[in-house]
């Protein structure tokens, strides 16, 4: 893939909807479960509800939450609903709507008051891989203000050509893929300085080159996508040993489609999901928790909605709204975000309503490549990074609003995009001319990692003192290096 300008798009997860009817002698009922009528609620708020309609055979149409009056939130064409909503500090007299589709208006208003809004676990350290000097660098952070700073080890010597990177949910642990000697190694990490030491024995040895890593929740197993040819891919499997080693579970590795570019796994730790970046299809997983073997999911694989690439191209990056009900998989190729609804059950996906997502900033005819997905910890909003057509000139990052409209804030660069766990900051591996500018085709590509603040309102993105961060990173678009934020 060449080198293109990027962008950093906001994606807001919420109103991306729009319905009304005129009332009758119909009137359904909207069961109200969240918030409760007179609670306090820190923002995020979450609000699930449900609506029937006994007297309309045809059923419920849709569901809105309006905060005000005519100030609608949130739309569903469902006769349920559950978001979460980020409201300021305040008083609300909300109202959760239905319509049937006999045409009749239901609605159950539920009154709160919203305190400061709450965050995540506070952020420590940064690491980044460089896949050409073959070192982990580490950073810390600065838990008020974001900004980041090497660690007191600086960087750590790894296998050939380290690519992607993946801790455990605590922030022990750090394992890397390196795609020069085909292994997965893994470090532990000092809670006090970030340092990193290798854990002991040998690495993880891969069959084929591998592509992507991803830490079980109970940090118990590490999972390693490869390729070694278009008809041999894999997912290998490995348990974690008390001493902190890998070993492969029995059957590892299992097989999947080409070039399994990405994997994430749910909350819960029940399923997990590999993105082949050369296919336009999803695998889905079960994973034994007790052994770390992997079984296919019924039905999968599970096709991306409404492709429209030119030959086969799917998602490079994945991820899952906290919570676990929803997967996120930007179309690489295709300028769009599929979204699927996850079954708890099972772990079958199905296309959720308006997936998939297209940013209208785009130009017709000529959709842009979405590298990296991250997903706002609180489940506010999306990140999105896309690199820019010829026909657009310079990279900048855009907000994506509920009406569709697109909001040009500044510029950027790079292929990979993380949010931090508090949900105050994001940080992306970019490129630069040497002078903070970013690098073009025909400009430098000294490495940068970029850091940004979030407000915590409206989710717009400010650039971090000091940002974009000299690092000996460089960017690689097509994924050649990693990135990744702990607690």
């Amino acid at each position: 893939m060449k080198s293109l300008p990027f962008a950093l798009t906001l994606l807001l997860v919420s109103g991306l909807a729009s319905f009304s009817k005129s009332a009758s002698a119909t009137t359904p009922v909207v069961t109200v479960t969240s918030p409760k009528n007179g609670s306090q609620d820190s923002s995020p708020v979450n609000f699930t509800a449900s609506a029937s309609s006994p007297d309309c055979s045809a059923g419920i149409a849709a569901m809105r939450i309006y905060t005000a009056p005519s100030q609608s939130a949130y739309t569903t064409d469902s006769n349920k609903l559950d978001v979460s909503l980020t409201l300021a500090a305040g008083t609300y007299n909300t109202v959760v709507q239905a319509w049937d589709n006999c045409g009749g208006v239901g609605k159950t208003p539920v009154n709160i008051t919203v305190t400061a809004a709450s965050s995540g676990p506070t952020p420590k350290f940064l690491y980044s891989s460089d896949s050409g000097g073959n070192r982990i660098y580490g950073y810390n952070i600065n838990p008020s203000t974001g900004v980041i700073t090497p660690t007191s080890q600086g960087s750590v010597v790894t296998g050939s050509q380290p690519g992607r990177i993946a801790s455990d949910l605590g922030g022990y642990r750090l394992y890397v893929v390196n795609s020069g000697s085909k292994d997965v190694e893994g470090y532990f990490i000092n809670r006090s300085d970030g340092s990193l030491q290798q854990v002991p024995d040998a690495p993880g040895v891969i069959v084929g080159d591998p592509l992507a890593v991803v830490v079980h929740p109970s940090g118990d197993y590490v999972f390693v996508t490869s390729t070694v040819s278009s008809t041999e891919n894999y997912v290998a499997a490995f348990a974690v040993q008390s001493n902190g080693s890998l070993v492969q579970v029995p059957g590892s590795p299992f097989p999947t489609q080409d070039l399994p570019s990405a994997a994430v796994i749910d909350p819960t730790g029940n399923f997990l999901y590999v993105a082949p970046l050369e296919t336009t299809y999803v695998d889905a997983y079960r994973i034994d928790t007790s052994n770390g073997t992997l079984t296919p999911v019924p039905g999968e694989p599970f096709l991306l909605p409404d492709d429209t690439n030119e030959g086969q191209c799917g998602a490079f990056d994945l991820a899952i709204e906290p919570g676990g009900k929803r997967l996120l998989a930007p179309e690489e190729c295709a300028g769009q975000v599929a979204v699927f609804n996850i079954n708890s059950s099972t772990g079958a996906l199905t296309n959720a309503p308006y997936s998939p997502f297209v940013d209208p900033r785009q130009v017709p005819q000529v959709p842009e490549d979405i590298t990296s997905i991250a997903v706002d910890p609180q489940n506010r909003w999306w990140y999105l990074y896309e690199s820019i057509p010829e026909e657009i000139p310079g990279g900048d990052i855009a907000t994506l609003t509920p009406q569709d409209t697109a909001e040009r804030t500044g510029q950027n660069c790079g292929d990979l995009v993380r949010a931090d766990p508090s949900g105050k900051f994001v940080y992306a591996l970019g490129n630069t001319d040497g002078n903070g500018v970013c690098g073009t085709s025909s400009g430098g590509q000294q490495g940068a990692i970029l850091g940004f603040s979030v407000n915590q309102s409206n989710g717009t993105l400010t650039p971090l003192p000091g940002s974009p961060f000299p690092s000996p990173t460089p960017d690689n678009p097509g994924g050649g290096d990693g990135l990744v934020v702990t607690q």
